[in-house]
C-alpha cells in the first residue's frame, strides 16, 4: 500500500511538470510585468513609442516638453527612416576628391575613400563634407508649451509595451495632467490624448540640422535658414510644409474638441485648446498626403494591433520559475530589448547605433553592425523584419560594385559606414574593415533556415555569390606556408589596423564560413561547387595561437605579442565606447606608455593580457559554427583566460559581453555565459527604456540589445547538433527557463 501511494505520488508529480512544460507562455503578463515605470525627471529616463520605421522618445510629460533638459541624455527625438538631409554642398565637393590609393600588405593598388588627415586641405574638407552629409533629420519636437521642469511633479509614467501606449501622469503647479501618447502602427503619425482642467498648450517646434556627428540633431538659433508654411487650414485640420535646404517635407496636424493653431515664430507653432479632455495626431510625411491621417482613436487601434501582433508572433522566454536573483533582471532587460528594437530598428534600412532616438555617426548606419543590430530576428521568430533590411542591399549592389572594382577585387565589397543612397562615407578606418563581408551571407542563410524556399534561393542567389567571390579574390596565397591568409585588413575592434595586421582571428573563421554557406547555397540550387573556394577553404590559415595555447585577437598586429622576438611593452591604447568617432584613431607612437618591470613581467608570462579583453577571438566560435580553424581545446583555455581576465566590476554593456556569452554556450560552460549575459547583476547600467548607458557620447548603443537577444536565444536553443536542453543555463535547478519561438542558431 505504502509502494502504491508512492507510485501515485510519483506520477501525480511527473503528469504536474508535463502539464506546466506543455502550457504556453502567458506572453501578457511577461510582457505587463516589465512595463518601465518612471517617477521622476531625469534626462536618461526618457520612453520611446514607434513603428520601427518612425520613433518619438518623450519626457516624464508624455511629450516633448524639455528638449534642452534631455539634450545630453536619451534627447527627445522625432526621426523616421525616411527623414534625411544634406547641407548646400557650396564648394562643389566630388566623392572622388574623397579617394586615395592606398597600398597594403599583400594588395598593392587600391583606392580607398579615406579622410586625409594629412593631406591636401581641399580633399580633407571633402571627406568630411560626404561623411555629416546626408545626416539624420530632427524632423520636430512636440511639447507643453513653455512648461518648467520646476512646475512638475508628482510623476507617475508607465509605458505599457503589449499595447504600444505612454501613460504619464503628473501635477503642474499642483493641477492633475493625465497623457497617453502612441505611434500608429504603419504611418509616421503620433497621437496623444490629455485631460486636465489646466488646459495646457501643445508647442510644436521644429530645428534646423547641427551636422553634428553626434548630438541630438537640433539647433534652435537657425530660423533663417528653413521655413515652415501653414499651406491648408481647416477648422481641426492643417497642413505644414518644411523647407530645409533642399529638403522638403510635410507635416499634419488634426485635433479632436476646441482648440486653436496658431503660428508663433517662423518654425513654431503652438496648439491652444479650451476643453479639459482633448486629443491630437501629429502626422509626417515624405511627400504631401493626398487624403487626412486617421483620427486618434483610428491611430491607437493601429498602435495595439501592431504591439499585441508583434507579442504573440515573437518569440519570448520566460524566466518566472528561475529562483537565481538574477533572473528577474535578466527578463527585463530580454523584453526591454526586445520591444526598444522593434520600435526603432524594424526598418527598410539597416539601424544605426542608437536607433532612432538621436544621431551618432551623424545619424549614418554601420553595416558591420548589422549582425548585432538585426540578426536576432530570424532566431526569434521574425525573419520578415531581417528581410527588410536584405533588400536594401541589393539596392546597394551597383555601389558595391564600385568599390570592389576600384580596389582591384572581384564581386561586390560592401561599405562600412552609409546611409539609404548606399553612398560610401570616407573613413580612416571604415574603409579598411571587412567583417561586414559576409554578414549578407549569413543574413540570407538564417532567413532561409526560417522559412526556406527556392523562391528566396534564386531572389538572393547573385547577391550571395558576389559577395563570396570578393571574399575569395580578397585572400593572398602564402606559398612559404600553403595556405591562404587575411591582411592589409582592419580587424573588427577597430584597433588592429590595416598596415600590420595579418589574420585576424574574427574575419579569418567568417571567411570560413561564408564561403562555406556559399558553396551549400549552389549546390542547393543545383550549380558545381567552385573549386577555388574549396581549395581556401582547405588551406585557410587556422586561428593563431600562444606558445601556451590561447587564441590571439590575430596572428600578427599592433600590440600583438611577438613570441619570437619577445613580448613589447607598448600598450595598446584604450579604445572609446563604441569605437573612434570620425575614424581618429591614435598613431603607434602617441599611444605608447611606459610599463614597470612588474608589469612588464605579467605581461610577459600572461599572453592573453597582452592582447587585452578583445572579443575577436572569442567571437570566432560563438557567432559561428565550428569549423577545421578551431581546435576546442584550445578555445576552451581562451574562455578560461578571458573569464578570468573579463572587466567584470567595471566597463559598460556592449557586444563583448554577448560575445562572450555565446562562446561560453558552445563550450558548454553555462556558468560562464550566465555571467556574462548578467554582467554580475549589472542594474545600473539598465535605464528604464532598456537602454544600456556606456559613456556620456553612447548614452544608448542598441547593438548591445540586439547582441543580448542573439546569445540569450542560443542560451536557450542551441544550435545545430546541440544536444543539451537550455545549453546556456546552468543545471542547478534555479534556472528553470520556458521558451517559445526561439530557433537554433548554425
Amino acid at each position: 500500500m505504502r509502494n502504491k501511494t508512492f507510485f501515485i505520488v510519483v506520477l501525480a508529480a511527473m503528469l504536474l511538470v508535463t502539464a506546466c512544460a506543455d502550457t504556453a507562455i502567458d506572453r501578457h503578463a511577461l510582457v505587463m510585468r516589465n512595463n518601465p515605470h518612471v517617477t521622476k525627471i531625469d534626462s536618461l529616463h526618457s520612453l520611446t513609442v514607434g513603428n520601427g520605421r518612425f520613433a518619438f522618445t518623450a519626457d516624464a510629460t508624455g511629450l516633448q516638453t524639455f528638449p534642452e533638459y534631455y539634450k545630453e541624455g536619451l534627447s527627445l527625438g522625432t526621426y523616421s527612416e525616411w527623414g534625411w538631409h544634406s547641407f548646400p554642398n557650396k564648394e562643389d565637393y566630388k566623392i572622388v576628391e574623397t579617394l586615395q590609393d592606398h597600398p597594403l600588405p599583400g594588395h598593392p593598388h587600391g583606392i580607398y575613400a579615406v579622410q586625409f588627415p594629412e593631406g591636401p586641405e581641399r580633399n580633407a574638407k571633402a571627406a568630411e563634407w560626404f561623411r555629416a552629409n546626408p545626416h539624420r533629420l530632427h524632423l520636430g519636437n512636440i511639447g507643453f508649451d513653455s512648461l518648467l521642469v520646476s512646475d512638475i511633479t508628482k510623476i507617475d509614467q508607465t509605458l505599457d509595451m503589449w499595447k504600444g501606449e505612454l501613460h504619464s501622469h503628473f501635477l503642474w503647479r499642483k493641477l492633475p495632467v493625465t497623457v497617453t501618447t502612441s505611434c500608429n502602427g504603419d504611418s509616421d503619425i503620433v497621437s496623444a490624448s490629455v485631460s486636465s482642467s489646466a488646459k495646457l498648450a501643445v508647442g510644436i517646434r521644429f530645428p534646423y540640422p547641427t551636422g553634428e556627428a553626434a548630438d541630438d540633431a537640433t539647433c534652435w538659433t537657425a530660423d533663417d535658414c528653413h521655413s515652415t508654411d501653414i499651406i491648408l487650414s481647416e477648422p481641426q485640420r492643417a497642413l505644414i510644409r518644411r523647407t530645409v535646404d533642399s529638403t522638403v517635407y510635410y507635416v499634419e496636424i488634426s485635433w479632436s474638441g476646441k482648440a486653436v493653431l496658431s503660428q508663433t515664430g517662423k518654425n513654431r507653432l503652438k496648439l491652444t485648446p479650451s476643453d479639459k479632455q482633448w486629443n491630437f495626431n501629429v502626422g509626417f510625411y515624405k511627400h504631401q498626403p493626398v487624403v487626412p491621417q486617421p483620427d486618434y482613436k483610428a491611430n491607437l487601434l493601429s498602435a495595439n494591433r501592431c504591439w499585441r501582433d508583434y507579442w504573440q508572433t515573437s518569440g519570448v522566454i520566460d524566466f518566472s520559475s528561475c529562483t537565481d536573483p538574477r533572473a528577474s533582471l535578466l527578463e527585463r532587460r530580454v523584453v526591454l530589448s526586445q520591444y526598444l528594437l522593434r520600435s526603432q530598428e524594424a526598418q527598410n534600412y539597416p539601424p544605426a547605433e542608437t536607433g532612432l532616438t538621436y544621431n551618432t555617426w551623424y545619424g549614418k548606419f554601420h553595416l558591420e553592425m548589422v549582425m548585432w543590430h538585426s540578426f536576432h530576428y530570424a532566431l526569434w521568430n521574425k525573419a520578415d523584419l531581417l528581410e527588410k533590411q536584405l533588400k536594401w542591399y541589393k539596392t546597394a549592389v551597383p555601389m558595391a560594385c564600385d568599390i570592389a572594382a576600384r580596389q582591384g577585387f572581384n564581386g561586390i565589397r560592401w561599405m562600412k559606414m552609409t546611409d539609404p543612397s548606399s553612398k560610401e562615407a570616407p573613413s580612416d578606418v571604415g574603409s579598411f574593415i571587412i567583417w561586414q563581408q559576409p554578414h549578407v551571407i549569413y543574413m540570407s542563410e538564417l532567413i532561409y533556415r526560417a522559412r526556406p524556399s527556392q523562391e528566396f534561393l534564386r531572389e538572393y542567389a547573385d547577391m550571395v555569390e558576389q559577395t563570396a567571390a570578393f571574399m575569395a579574390s580578397f585572400v593572398n596565397y602564402d606559398s612559404d606556408n600553403d595556405r591562404y591568409i587575411i591582411q592589409g585588413a582592419c580587424a573588427a575592434n577597430e584597433s588592429y589596423n590595416e598596415e600590420t595586421t595579418l589574420n585576424p582571428a574574427f574575419e579569418m573563421a567568417y571567411w570560413h564560413f561564408g564561403l562555406s554557406i556559399a558553396q551549400k547555397w549552389r549546390e542547393r540550387l543545383g550549380l558545381q561547387r567552385h573549386a577555388e573556394w574549396d581549395e581556401i577553404l582547405a588551406k585557410l590559415a587556422p586561428l593563431a595561437t600562444s606558445p601556451d595555447g590561447i587564441y590571439l585577437p590575430a596572428e600578427k598586429g599592433r600590440g600583438i605579442p611577438d613570441f619570437v622576438n619577445g613580448i613589447p611593452a607598448e600598450k595598446l591604447p584604450e579604445m572609446p565606447a563604441g569605437g573612434y568617432i570620425n575614424g581618429q584613431r591614435p598613431k603607434e607612437a602617441d599611444g605608447s606608455v611606459s610599463l614597470s618591470e612588474g608589469e612588464k613581467s605579467k605581461r610577459k608570462h600572461d599572453p592573453f593580457y597582452v592582447t587585452g579583453t578583445s572579443s575577436e577571438n572569442l567571437l570566432a566560435y560563438g557567432m559561428l559554427p565550428e569549423s577545421r580553424l578551431i581546435d576546442q581545446e584550445k578555445m576552451q583555455k581562451t574562455l578560461v583566460r578571458a573569464a578570468q581576465n573579463w572587466n567584470w566590476s567595471g566597463g559598460s554593456w556592449s557586444w563583448n559581453y554577448p560575445t562572450l556569452a555565446m562562446n561560453a554556450t558552445r563550450l558548454l560552460q553555462p556558468e560562464i555565459a550566465l555571467r556574462a549575459i548578467t554582467m554580475d547583476n549589472r542594474e545600473d547600467l539598465l535605464l528604464p527604456s532598456g537602454n544600456n548607458y556606456r559613456s556620456t557620447r553612447l548614452r544608448s548603443y542598441l547593438p548591445g540589445n540586439g547582441g543580448l537577444l542573439l546569445a540569450v536565444s542560443m542560451m536557450c536553443a542551441g544550435w545545430d547538433g546541440c544536444s543539451v536542453s537550455n545549453p546556456g543555463f546552468p543545471k542547478d535547478g534555479k534556472w528553470n527557463v520556458r521558451w517559445e519561438g526561439l530557433h537554433p542558431m548554425p
